[in-house]
Formats: C-alpha cells, sequence, structure tokens
C-alpha cells in the first residue's frame, strides 16, 4: 500500500473536501480523487460517501481512519525526529491568529525569527474566525482566549493590558479626562462586537474597586485594526490592547489617559495564548518558534 495514498485519504477526511486538500498541494482536485478512488480499489471498500453537497466517511472509512491515524503520525513524527538529529530546523509551519494580532504583534517579529531558522517555511493565516486547527491542519494557533476544542497543548504567551487612548488632535479640540469617569463627557470609538458591551470598566493595581463607565458612543467599528486608526485620526477614545498600540504610545502618536489604570471592555482577565496539537514529538521549527515567540513576548 502507498503511504502517499493513505495520506491523502487522511487529508481528505480531516478537511472534508477533495478541493481543499487540492488546494492545500497546488494540485487539480482531480487528481485528489484519483487517489482515493485508488486506495478504495486496493482496498476493495468504499471509504467516502459522495454527492453534490457533501462528503461524509463510510463506517468502513472511520474505523479505517481510526487505525491508521495513530500510524501516519507516528510516520510523520519518525520523519521529524530523523531530520531533526542530523539537520537545523526546517520544513512548512502553519501558524494562525487574529488579523490584529498578526498584523501588530506578529508579523514584525518574523524577519528576526527567519534570521534565526532560514529553512523554515512559514504559512501565516490571518482570521478572526474561529479556525479549526486539527482540520486545517495548523501546528500553532495564537489565540485571544483559551477556549480551544480537541486535545491541544494550550499555555499562556502573555497578559493583555486595555489602555484608554486618544490622539494628541482629539485632546487638543476636546480636552483630556482627568478621571475615567469623565469618558461619559467624551466621543467613544467601541468595538461593534457581540462580545463586548457599551460599558468600559477600569481599575487600579493596587485597588481591586472598579469603575464602570459608559462613554458616549460615536462610532462603531468591528475591527481593532480601523479603531486604532480612527483613534491616530482624532475621531474618539478607544480601549485598545497595548499590543495594539505600543509604538503608538512610544512615538506620542496616541496617549495613555490613565497610566495608573488597567481597562477592559469585557473582563480583566484578558491574555494571548498559543495552541498545539499534543504529538509525541514536537518538531524542531515547531519548538523554536514556541521558544522565539516566548522570549519576545518577554
Amino acid at each position: 500500500m502507498e503511504l502517499a495514498l493513505l495520506q491523502t485519504f487522511s487529508d481528505v477526511a480531516r478537511r472534508g473536501s477533495f478541493a481543499a486538500v487540492a488546494r492545500d498541494e497546488g494540485v487539480d482536485p482531480s487528481s485528489v480523487s484519483r487517489r482515493v478512488a485508488a486506495l478504495e480499489q486496493a482496498l476493495g471498500l468504499t471509504l467516502f460517501e459522495r454527492t453534490t453537497r457533501r462528503l461524509a466517511l463510510t463506517e468502513a472509512g472511520r474505523i479505517y481512519l481510526d487505525r491508521i491515524g495513530p500510524i501516519l503520525e507516528e510516520l510523520a513524527d519518525a520523519v521529524d525526529t530523523a531530520r531533526d538529529a542530523v539537520t537545523e530546523p526546517s520544513g512548512l509551519l502553519r501558524v494562525t491568529t487574529s488579523v490584529a494580532f498578526g498584523e501588530r504583534w506578529l508579523t514584525p517579529r518574523l524577519a528576526s525569527f527567519r534570521a534565526q531558522f532560514p529553512r523554515v517555511q512559514i504559512e501565516l493565516i490571518l482570521s478572526d474566525a474561529q479556525i479549526d486547527i486539527a482540520a486545517e491542519g495548523i501546528d500553532v494557533a495564537l489565540r485571544l482566549g483559551p477556549g480551544v476544542e480537541g486535545t491541544f497543548i494550550v499555555s499562556k504567551l502573555f497578559d493583555v493590558r486595555y489602555r484608554a487612548v486618544a490622539a494628541p488632535s482629539y485632546l487638543g479640540r476636546m480636552g483630556q479626562p482627568a478621571h475615567p469617569a469623565d469618558l461619559k463627557l467624551h466621543d467613544a470609538i467601541l468595538f461593534a462586537l457581540p462580545r463586548f458591551g457599551p460599558a468600559w470598566r477600569f481599575r487600579t493595581k493596587s485597588d481591586s474597586t472598579m469603575i464602570e463607565v459608559h462613554p458616549r458612543p460615536t462610532l462603531a467599528i468591528s475591527n481593532a485594526l480601523a479603531i486604532r486608526r480612527a483613534a491616530l485620526e482624532g475621531l474618539g477614545i478607544a480601549l485598545l490592547a497595548d499590543w495594539t498600540i505600543a509604538d503608538d504610545l512610544e512615538k506620542g502618536k496616541l496617549i495613555d489617559l490613565f497610566p495608573n489604570y488597567e481597562g477592559s471592555a469585557t473582563d480583566f482577565d484578558a491574555a494571548v495564548w498559543t495552541a498545539y496539537s499534543s504529538r509525541h514529538y514536537i518538531p524542531a521549527r515547531l519548538r523554536g518558534f514556541l521558544d522565539y515567540i516566548r522570549s519576545s513576548a518577554e
């Protein structure tokens, strides 16, 4: 039995379509379909139920996948183990995170990572949707919340602090609030997302007493990058994660209005998390990436 046929069968089952696997490999979907058909003919089994709307494993296909899945994983681990023993880290690393975090925090650090690991190829998938890590063949996900379905190793990368910020142009026009309670008199740029309410909460490090404020909503945007841009343009006060605006604060493009307070539009335990598959062997390219981003976060 050709290993390539077994891997194609596993990939199609994981991705749920011939077309998706074909896109991953850069080939025509018909070639993927032919490989699966060749495996079915060799086994004398129908592995998939095919209709115009869906592709699903048959009972025989599910049983067969359950048996060969661990074998394929062991073989992949064996290749990585052997390669890592004799060469520097190499191969494809598929990474996913949100659009804003990828653009503002991760991408600026990739040049340094590539300098350390020139043989590692990175495929960065930026999406604000909750991508199915296993189905998409993701090696590591950087998430802004710990909730990840499936058997994955999840660990905190760093805590996130939210800051109320405004551009000097806005403050010159509207004045600077002296206390979070003053925000009710100021224009606010809100997150237009279901989990973000209209209230902003603040607390000091020394006092756990929470202050809840309803700023005056003048603009609502569903993307953190666009909110940052609106704040830079002086359209109002925004509550943004520190990783989004760190260089803006350093350059004076945005002003931290309440440096002694931490803010939140949801809860105060925000953090960035890493999630990756609990394989028996973690390839050197993934270990190197995890070590690198952890050191970058310190």
